[in-house]
């Protein structure tokens, strides 16, 4: 294709980038003789992309999520987890994975090569644990407290404790499909997962080989509706993550919780 002056626009650039995803996962990751590695190999690659397109502020890594309350499982390891890292830090960073307090997440995507049927019930089901997780969100924000009737006048540094449930954005990527014939068979296999798991909600999933995109409404009672799109699927994934994710507040969490630590011992000072 000969060369213009003009600019080509924000949905061809995007449809390039889909493109460009299809060669490298049929014909780079296909390279690797390991199927695990393979996974990795395009997990990776969605992981360079969005730390490319996602502002500075929302940070990129992978592994798993947990909350302050022990009683409630880690959640499975996450492909790719986007995260805090102005306010908050994860609890470990190991080579192969970092561990997340849940407090510090904006959004979870779990990457497919090949998304088959019965992947649906398992992406269902970890989004299900972290949404579990996130009923124990607790943050805390410093402020000057008056000291007592024995120092009048006087002021001391506390920090006020506070919780938010929202819990972290969910997506799946997928670069091609198994299982499914046209965009309304594949809307209907994930209405009906979500409605045998109701503890789930998908916020996105997108089949770029097809140009595939479909999410699932927010607060339709006792049914499950779900949007579908055909076309400019990275772009509609990418837009539908970044303005969710800007849309979350963040705060320092409450690490006195994770440390086991009494609260009141490390406010009175």
């Amino acid at each position: 294709m000969a060369r213009t002056k003009a600019t080509p626009g924000v949905k061809a650039y995007y449809e390039a980038l889909q493109r460009v995803f299809e060669l490298q996962s049929e014909v780079l990751t296909a390279a690797l003789p390991h199927m695990g590695e393979r996974g990795r190999n395009d997990e990776e690659r969605f992981r360079d992309f969005l730390s490319k397109t996602l502002p500075r502020k929302f940070s990129i890594g992978t592994g798993f999520v947990v909350c302050s309350d022990p009683s409630v499982p880690q959640s499975n390891q996450n492909d790719i987890v986007v995260f805090d890292e102005i306010h908050n830090s994860p609890l470990h960073r190991e080579l192969a994975a970092f561990v997340y307090p849940v407090e510090m997440v904006y959004a979870t995507i779990e990457v497919k090569g090949r998304l088959k049927p019965s992947d649906l019930k398992t992406c269902l089901g970890g989004i299900a644990k972290i949404r579990r997780l996130a009923k124990r969100k607790r943050y805390v924000l410093p402020a000057a407290v008056p000291v007592g009737p024995s120092h009048p006048g006087k002021a001391k540094l506390a920090q006020i404790e506070f919780a938010d449930e929202l819990s972290p954005r969910a997506y799946v990527l997928a670069y091609d499909t198994v299982g499914w014939a046209s965009l309304d068979s594949f809307a209907k296999s994930w209405k009906q997962a979500l409605l045998k798991n109701r503890n789930a909600h998908l916020h996105g999933v997108a089949v770029l080989k097809r140009g595939w995109f479909v999410y699932q409404m927010a607060y339709t009672g006792a049914d499950v509706q779900v949007r579908k799109f055909s076309g400019n699927a990275l772009l509609r994934f990418n837009s539908k993550l970044l303005k969710e994710i800007q849309g979350m507040q963040m705060a320092p969490l409450s690490s006195a919780r994770y440390l086991q630590l009494d609260l009141e011992e490390i406010s009175n000072t």
